[in-house]
């Protein structure tokens, strides 16, 4: 991948992270605070923690329902083009959006799980939905064992025994038991048997 390119697909991965962070500050309210704290060096000596109220911030006009479609269709086209030019700066940049706003992006995370052509963009998108931890997701990740790629069945696997590790999250889980026991016994990958094993330990 030529220099120029890479440059602007990380800035545009900022652009989108950026955008998340300015959605949720709108929901924190008008005013932001700022604290100066005392130093121990020599040249701040004296001065005492101070609480400084800044002046309410006029609010943000609320984004429409176009603009949030058109932002999340920009950040999953950002994170197909990262995780294909394997750019981790990006990847991880896009990773954290994701998890700041489940809300916003699971539907569309979940279409790429489902339908990318690419089982690496597949895999990384199935694996981003585990770290939810959401329990709705039970029944999508049992389907996606029966993926044709070994990199989305592990990953699938990986997410069921992240739900099955908390409590709200198990009787979902044990829905898809069967399909781990068939997974644990009969998957041709070792890497998929061993995630199917550590989720079914989970499940006991």
């Amino acid at each position: 991948m030529r220099k120029g390119n890479k440059r602007l697909m990380v800035a545009g991965a900022l652009v989108v992270a950026a955008g998340v962070v300015g959605l949720l500050a709108r929901h924190r309210g008008g005013e932001l605070a700022v604290r100066q704290r005392a130093h121990d060096g020599p040249s701040f000596r004296g001065l005492a923690a101070t609480d400084v109220s800044a002046p309410a911030l006029p609010a943000a006009a609320p984004e429409t329902g176009d603009q949030i479609a058109a932002e999340v269709t920009r950040a999953l086209e950002s994170w197909r083009e990262a995780i294909l030019a394997k750019d981790a700066d990006s990847v991880m940049l896009l990773d954290r959006a994701f998890l700041a706003a489940p809300d916003r992006y699971r539907a569309a995370l979940e279409t790429s799980a489902k339908g990318e052509r690419d089982e690496r963009v597949r895999a990384f998108s199935t694996r981003e939905l585990g770290k939810y931890k959401n329990p709705q997701l039970a029944a999508l990740f049992e389907a996606l064992l029966a993926d044709r790629s070994p990199f989305v069945r592990q990953n699938a696997a990986w997410a069921l025994g992240e739900l099955a590790a908390q409590d709200d999250g198990r009787a979902a889980a044990r829905h898809a038991a069967g399909e781990l026991r068939h997974a644990r016994a009969k998957d041709p990958a070792p890497d998929v048997r061993s995630a199917a094993k550590i989720a079914l330990a989970r499940l006991d």
